[in-house]
């Protein structure tokens, strides 16, 4: 319970980033409570995964999954998003990172985030795919364009 009540609000108050490293997050419960051994802290760290109060991603931990479905994602794999910056010649599925990086600046609110981890975090789902031969380019599946009948 003191990680919910006052390890996770107060990590929430210090980060400026979307991503914490998880060794930040499991020293910040250690220090809240000494005694737990890092076979309780792994259980601890995965039920609040479970309970979406966290998202664990191996070395990077993301502290707010709302902020993360709200203003990350949504717009990333909305494609009129990339449309309002007059990229409509790019509805094949295909983005640059420097169209990221426009697209959640509109978007950005209270943390700042790091694109390489955005970019990780959407390959590891696979939501973007990285193209052979064309570096900082991805290929987002929800841009294909659909066939209409």
């Amino acid at each position: 319970v003191p990680v919910v009540t006052k390890v996770l609000p107060a990590l929430r108050r210090q980060q400026q980033d979307l991503f914490i490293e998880t060794s930040r997050l499991v020293a910040a419960i250690k220090e809240q409570s000494p005694m737990q051994d890092q076979g309780t802290i792994d259980r601890v760290i995965a039920f609040l995964d479970d309970c979406a109060e966290l998202m664990y991603f191996g070395e990077l931990t993301i502290l707010d999954i709302p902020f993360l479905c709200m203003f990350i994602l949504s717009p990333l794999l909305a494609p009129v998003s990339f449309h309002s910056y007059d990229l409509e010649d790019k509805c094949d599925g295909m983005v640059t990172k420097e169209d990221i990086l426009r697209v959640l600046e509109s978007h950005k609110k209270s943390f700042t985030v790091n694109i390489d981890n955005i970019i990780r975090l959407l390959k590891t789902f696979n939501l973007a795919f990285a193209v052979e031969g064309k570096p900082n380019t991805f290929l987002f599946p929800s841009h294909l364009p659909t066939k209409k009948l």
